[in-house]
């Protein structure tokens, strides 16, 4: 019989036994280092198991093939669950409300717009009038009826004519025009907003310099 740190080995029976206190303390950690291998891949099982026995974790090798017996084969890995993406990452689900979706997508292109226009930069403004135009689409699909309204009709019932007005003046590349129409399809907006039981957000003309990181000069 031979004894080694705490372990001793019966050559005939292969049986080994340890000291109470070592014991305490594989079972403490043999749910952990379970889970742990659980969760590699099958080519690394091996060399973490040697890595928790010269820590002093594991002090027998029977338990480096219980651990493994645990380890999932090549092609078994669990996938991931719906909506959550491969690797274990978890993306909060995220539900934008209205407020949210036009602060993001309508209120920053209004803005653009404008300053492209002042630029007669018309390429850029054209360009953001037609994302605005998509914006609102978009947002027409993903709450389709708000405070008893429908989004659409209401785009399409007060803003829309307003907008075709301005694409036009951006298209004749006329800053007069485009000046006008701009501030028609600006009153447009806050009559939506007083249709949907919001007169309190009032949307003007900009008159201060934004987007510094932006260069709208064509």
């Amino acid at each position: 019989m031979i004894k080694r740190n705490h372990v001793s080995w019966t050559a005939t029976t292969e049986r080994f036994s340890v000291t109470r206190s070592t014991t305490a303390k594989i079972r403490a950690i043999v749910p952990l280092a379970r889970m742990l291998l659980a969760r590699m891949p099958p080519v690394r099982v091996p060399l973490v198991a040697a890595i928790l026995m010269l820590a002093g974790v594991l002090t027998a090798a029977p338990f480096v093939g219980a651990f493994a017996q645990n380890a999932p084969a090549a092609g078994d890995a669990t996938p991931a669950p719906a909506g959550r993406p491969a690797g274990g990452l978890n993306i909060l689900e995220f539900k934008p409300a209205m407020d949210d979706l036009m602060t993001m997508l309508v209120q920053p292109r209004h803005i653009k717009i404008y300053y492209a226009g002042q630029a007669k930069n018309w390429t850029l403004a054209g360009f953001e009038l037609n994302e605005l135009r998509g914006a609102l689409a978009r947002i027409g699909r993903t709450i389709p009826t708000y405070r008893n309204v429908g989004v659409d009709m209401a785009v399409t019932t007060i803003i829309a004519d307003k907008i075709k007005a301005l694409d036009a003046a951006i298209k004749a590349k006329d800053s007069e025009q485009f000046t006008a129409t701009y501030a028609e399809v600006t009153a447009a907006c806050n009559t939506c907003h007083q249709a949907l039981d919001h007169p309190f957000l009032k949307i003007t003309v900009p008159d201060a310099a934004n987007y510094p990181d932006q260069d709208f000069r064509p």
